[in-house]
């Protein structure tokens, strides 16, 4: 079910790309973690400015207790720029999973190769989600050595779970591409389709806190059952991973189906 030797050639024909993800996402952390110790050393000042913002301000960006190590990380780092950061990646490499050989033209010459449709797009996405394996390890690497230095005192199951929450939506909206890319051969409406539902998803999310009826649909929002759970704080939910990691696979068995019964161009 896996060509391995194609696993290979995806990673290292995109090795550039991952490798300006992971400087970028390794870059933020840098950055955000070196900000905290003025933080730290004016915390009332700082606890005082964050009490001055409006409410709308503090529950869309989840700003609750600011000035601690975990409040900090959750609002500067899990609230919006990381996980933007990483459905943007899962995007993006999932709308180039059943799309990039057509573009390429290289469908016909990759697919007489002694592989099954399925087997390709098994081996793609194989390769989708180790690039995201790396991206997130990497990142949890950074965060981890970076609050070390600071003299943190959370634990490293909290990072743990924060990458996992991380993992999970960027699964998720790379199934989606990657199943809207299977259905529609085209990577410009996969990535255009799949980033329109994480941007969706994400205000949906953002105002939840603010509006009744839209607080009404989190439970089945996907950004709720992953960076919504608090996982620094709280952990990850076996419920939340399982609802997560199961829609995800369900789009991809979804991807399976259209994509061996779609003509391809070569």
């Amino acid at each position: 079910m896996i060509a391995s030797p194609l696993i290979l050639r995806v990673l290292h024909h995109h090795r550039r790309g991952i490798f300006g993800w992971t400087l970028g996402i390794i870059a933020i952390v840098a950055v955000q973690l070196g900000v905290y110790p003025t933080v730290r050393s004016s915390a009332s000042d700082w606890a005082a400015l964050t009490e001055s913002f409006p409410d709308a301000i503090k529950q869309i960006f989840r700003m609750e207790d600011y000035t601690s190590e975990r409040g900090y990380l959750s609002a500067e780092l899990m609230s919006f720029t990381v996980p933007f950061i990483v459905m943007g990646f899962g995007c993006s490499w999932g709308a180039r999973v059943g799309t990039e050989e057509e573009e390429m033209g290289t469908s016909d010459l990759i697919l007489s190769l002694p592989m099954s449709r399925r087997e390709y797009l098994v081996s793609r996405i194989v390769a989708s989600i180790i690039a995201l394996g790396v991206l997130l390890g990497l990142f949890a690497v950074a965060l981890v050595i970076g609050s070390r230095i600071l003299e943190f005192s959370i634990p490293l199951h909290s990072y743990a779970s924060a990458a996992l929450s991380l993992f999970l939506i960027g699964f998720l909206m790379m199934s989606i591409a990657i199943f809207i890319g299977a259905w529609k051969g085209k990577r410009t409406i996969a990535l255009g389709l799949s980033m329109a539902f994480a941007i969706a998803a994400f205000v949906l999310y953002s105002l939840g806190p603010l509006v009744s009826f839209i607080d009404a649909t989190m439970p089945y929002n996907p950004m709720q059952w992953t960076i919504g759970s608090q996982p620094l704080s709280d952990g990850t939910s076996p419920w939340n991973t399982l609802w997560a990691g199961g829609s995800g696979l369900l789009f991809l068995i979804a991807a399976g189906l259209v994509f061996e019964r779609r003509d391809l161009i070569g």
